[in-house]
């Protein structure tokens, strides 16, 4: 890991999403928003009202959920020596889309694709094995699902204070969702890297999630109470000062 004056000045120069990658990151949008308010258009009755606001609401969740998803796996690749890119997965759009006609939007799922892990030849010099790394590309993908995590902590304390809010209701599930669906092995999705990465990171990974949805959905969904959002937090923060206190500054 790179001192931050470094991590600091590498995102200065290199953090920026290119033309496809907007592009891609904008179709994902559209079709996650879509999705997730496939069944919110005015419940028994059609309100196009109704729907055009849940819609709008969707669609802002999900540009605050992939950006976050995709900056975190940026930021870890620029701290790494990698460039991380975002490539759409028109196979997979097309698999949510049917599951979410086929079910009436009872089964959103989030597989619009992943990233691209590309090695950065100046930013690796003198780094230990100069050469590509399964293992830093496989903690890239781990970056982004951490990222989803993060925003389901703030969502979930959102929809504890405003359980009738239906911006943090959507925004805590969609954000496990996509974590959950990031971890699937498949082409295209960052699942697949993690899991030729590390087995142990993969399952470790697979764990966090699972433990993330017991504690900010089925416990506060259940309960109503604020217990699994703190100890959520508290994990996390004992994650994260481990983290800090184990990585290396050069």
């Amino acid at each position: 890991m790179v001192s931050r004056l470094e991590l600091y000045a590498r995102i200065k120069e290199e953090f920026r999403f290119s033309w496809e990658e907007a592009s891609g990151l904008i179709i994902a949008i559209l079709i996650t928003g879509f999705i997730f308010s496939f069944r919110d258009w005015g419940g028994d009755q059609f309100n196009l009202l109704i729907g055009i606001k849940n819609l709008l609401s969707v669609i802002i969740i999900a540009a605050v959920a992939f950006f976050f998803h995709c900056s975190c796996q940026k930021v870890y690749g620029l701290s790494t020596g990698h460039k991380v890119e975002f490539k759409l997965w028109w196979t997979g759009i097309m698999i949510a889309l049917v599951l979410a006609f086929v079910t009436m939007g009872r089964l959103p799922l989030i597989l619009v694709g992943g990233v691209t892990v590309s090695f950065m030849v100046r930013q690796r010099l003198g780094e230990f094995r100069y050469g590509p790394s399964w293992r830093a590309n496989g903690l890239t993908g781990v970056w982004g699902i951490l990222g989803n995590l993060i925003l389901a902590v703030f969502f979930a304390i959102g929809f504890y204070l405003l359980p009738q809010s239906y911006f943090f209701e959507k925004g805590l599930i969609l954000n496990l969702i996509m974590a959950g669906c990031s971890l699937i092995p498949l082409p295209k999705l960052d699942g697949l890297m993690i899991l030729f990465s590390s087995r142990v990171i993969y399952c470790l990974t697979a764990f966090t999630v699972l433990l993330a949805w017991a504690l900010l959905w089925v416990l506060l969904k259940l309960t109503g109470t604020k217990i699994g959002i703190i100890i959520a937090i508290v994990i996390g923060g004992l994650a994260g000062t481990v983290a800090l206190l184990v990585g290396s500054e050069k």
